[in-house]
C-alpha cells in the first residue's frame, strides 16, 4: 500500500490579510472576503485493505498515521483482529490548525505536527503526546538544544513509579527517546523518536512529543535550533471548500472544554455563521470526534468561493 503525503497549503488568514491590505491601498476593487480566516479543506480521502495478520496498529504504522486516529475513523472494525480484506478508511483529509503558518506547529488533541519549514505546504507527522497526568506543554517556544542518540536521564517521578528503573538509560534499543532529540524551548521536554512505534497516535508520554523513528530523523536534519514552535490545543477546526463549511472534530484528551459543543461553536459564532450551520449535524460531529472534515453548513453570499486542495506525500 502506498504511503500518503499529509500536507497542504498554509492557512490563508495571513496571505488574505496581505491581499486585503493591498486592496485598501487602491490596488484592488474586490470586496474583502469576511471568511478569509477559514482555511481550505485539503488532502484526499483514502481507503486501504487489511492484509493477513494485520492489526490497525500495522495499518497506522504502514501509512505513518496515528493509531487512535485510524481506530476512531473505523469504529466498526476490530482494531486487534480485523478480517483480511476489510476496507479501512485513512484520516488523510485535513483542515489546518488556526495558527501562524511558520516553523513547527503541534496541535495536541489531533496528535499531529505540522512542519511549515518546507514551504507553504507543510509536511504532517503523527505524534504521541503526554497522558492526562503529564500533559504536553502548550504555548509558543523555539526549538532548543538538539542531540543525536540521546541518553535518557530518568525523571524522579518515573523513578518513583518504577523503583527498579536505572538512573540513566544509554542510547540503544531500550531507550524510549529513540535516536533524535529536539528540546522544547528551555524546558526538560522534547520532540524525539521512540523505541515503541505502536505508541504513536496515543497518549503515551510523560509530556514529551514522540514521532516515528524514520520521521523524526528526517525532521531533525532540517530543523535548526531556534525554529519557532507553536503547541496548540484545538479539538475543533473549521475550514471551507468553496461555499461549504467543514468541521473537523477530535477528542478533548485533557478535558479542557466542559461544554464541547459550545467550544466548537466559538469560531463560527464570532464569524456570524451559526445560523448557516446544521446544528444537529455539528453536535453529532463533535460527539463522534472522528477526526476528519465533515460538511456542516454553507457560507452566505455569492462570493464565498475557494478551492478544495489535494496533495500527496512523497514515498
Amino acid at each position: 500500500m502506498a504511503e500518503v503525503k499529509r500536507s497542504g497549503p498554509a492557512a490563508p488568514i495571513f496571505l488574505a490579510a496581505l491581499l486585503l491590505g493591498a486592496g485598501a491601498a487602491g490596488e484592488s476593487n474586490e470586496t474583502p472576503d469576511p471568511f478569509a480566516s477559514l482555511p481550505p479543506v485539503f488532502g484526499s480521502a483514502q481507503k486501504v485493505l487489511v492484509e493477513p495478520e494485520d492489526t490497525l496498529l500495522d495499518v497506522a504504522y504502514r501509512h505513518r498515521l496515528g493509531f487512535e486516529a485510524v481506530a476512531r475513523l473505523n469504529p466498526g472494525i476490530d482494531a486487534w483482529i480485523p478480517d483480511p480484506g476489510t476496507v479501512v478508511e485513512l484520516p488523510t483529509r485535513y483542515v489546518l490548525p488556526n495558527a501562524e503558518p511558520s516553523g513547527l506547529v503541534i496541535n495536541v488533541p489531533e496528535m499531529r505536527l505540522y512542519d511549515f519549514t518546507v514551504g507553504p505546504e507543510p509536511e504532517i507527522f503523527a505524534i504521541a503526546i503526554g497522558d492526562a497526568f503529564d500533559p504536553t506543554l502548550l504555548g509558543e517556544f523555539r526549538v532548543g538544544a538538539k542531540r543525536t542518540d540521546p541518553a535518557w536521564y530518568v525523571p524522579k517521578s518515573i523513578l518513583e513509579e518504577r523503583p527498579g528503573q536505572p538512573l540513566v538509560v544509554p542510547a540503544g534499543p531500550d531507550n524510549p527517546l529513540g535516536s533524535r532529540w529536539m528540546t522544547i524551548g528551555n524546558t526538560t521536554y522534547g520532540i524525539h523518536g521512540t523505541n515503541v512505534r505502536w505508541s504513536i497516535g496515543r497518549l503515551a508520554t510523560h509530556g514529551c512529543v514522540r514521532l516515528y523513528e524514520d520521521e523524526v530523523q528526517r525532521l531533525y536534519e532540517r530543523i535548526p535550533s531556534g525554529t519557532p514552535l507553536q503547541i496548540l490545543y484545538q479539538p475543533h477546526k473549521w475550514g471551507r471548500a468553496g461555499a461549504t463549511l467543514y468541521l473537523e472534530a477530535h477528542p478533548d484528551p485533557y478535558q479542557r472544554a466542559p461544554d464541547p459543543l459550545a467550544a466548537a461553536l466559538e469560531q463560527p459564532r464570532a464569524l456570524g455563521l451559526v445560523q448557516h450551520l446544521d446544528l444537529g449535524l455539528v453536535r453529532r460531529v463533535v460527539e463522534e470526534a472522528r477526526g476528519i472534515p465533515v460538511a456542516v453548513g454553507q457560507l452566505p453570499g455569492p462570493d464565498a468561493t475557494g478551492p478544495v486542495v489535494t496533495s500527496r506525500r512523497p514515498s
